[in-house]
Parts: C-alpha cells; structure tokens; sequence
C-alpha cells in the first residue's frame, strides 16, 4: 500500500480548471487525493497520442465505441483499464482494482478502487481506499465518461 498524495491545479469532471472567486487557479490543497483522482479520470478518458507531452498516456476507450456490451468487451475493458494506469506509474499493481458492471445496453460503469495510506492530509481512514467510478457510454456519437453522480443526477436517481 502507497500513498498517492499530491498536489496539482483542480480541475471539474469535464477538464475545466477550478477558479476561486478571487480569479486565481484552484489547486487541490485541501484534499491531496483529489490530484491523483483527477489523474486517474484524465487516463481513463484519453486517447494514446492525446497529449503531446506524454503521447504514452491514454484508455483507448474510444477502441470499444460501436461494440457491443458483452462479458468479453467488459473484460477487455477492465484490463485496459489496469494495464494504462499501471504502465503510466500512476498506480502500483497490487494496490488497484479495478471492476467493469454493465448498466445498460449501451452504458457501463468502471469502478476504479486503490489502496492507499491515510495521512492527515488526504482525509481517508486508515484502510479505506480511493474509489473512482466513472461511466463509459460505446454509442456511435463517441466517448462519453463522467462520474456517476453525474449520471445519477441527469437521470434524477
């Protein structure tokens, strides 16, 4: 078990950069977990080639876009999951799980567990992972992944 604490630029759900009322960038000083969740998301939503920087980064989610909802597509996708995170550094192999559930025939969502230490600063109890979830939507109008409080608002659940 790692801890994965860090402090980056905040930014929401969708990629946009958190700003304070004051005007300035907001970082993620006030839970240093929520770097590395951010990090997980932007992963699990790229492309390989996306960002220039570091064109290694990416899901190719966009691979299983058209595909049909199977056990095999979600195994597939489970395993591209762990293989990009693990192979980016972002998380040691013993400390990810990862678990692909079908929501609908178009729809499925991807819980993301890590193990990690708790420090006064990342608010975790001793044991209790980061949990990231996101839903992945393979209809033919692209790639759409967003966490599932979202999802659960816009559906009014």
């Amino acid at each position: 078990m790692a801890n994965y604490d860090s402090v980056d630029l905040d930014f929401t759900w969708d990629g946009d950069y958190r700003v304070a009322d004051d005007g300035d960038l907001m970082d993620t000083t006030d839970d240093y977990t929520r770097s590395f969740v951010n990090e997980i998301t932007t992963v699990v939503k790229s492309d390989l080639l996306d960002w220039e920087l570091d064109p290694t980064i990416g899901t190719n989610l966009s691979d299983f876009v058209g595909e049909a909802n199977t056990r095999e597509n979600g195994e597939a996708i489970e395993e591209r999951v762990r293989i990009s995170l693990v192979d980016a550094g972002i998380v040691a192999p013993e400390d990810l799980f990862v678990r692909v559930v079908p929501l609908s025939i178009h729809r499925i969502m991807i819980s993301i567990s890590v193990l990690t230490l708790a420090t006064p600063n990342n608010r975790l109890s001793a044991g209790e992972p980061i949990v990231v979830t996101l839903v992945f939507d393979t209809t033919e109008g692209g790639i759409f992944v967003q966490p599932i409080s979202k999802i659960r608002e816009e559906q009014n659940l």
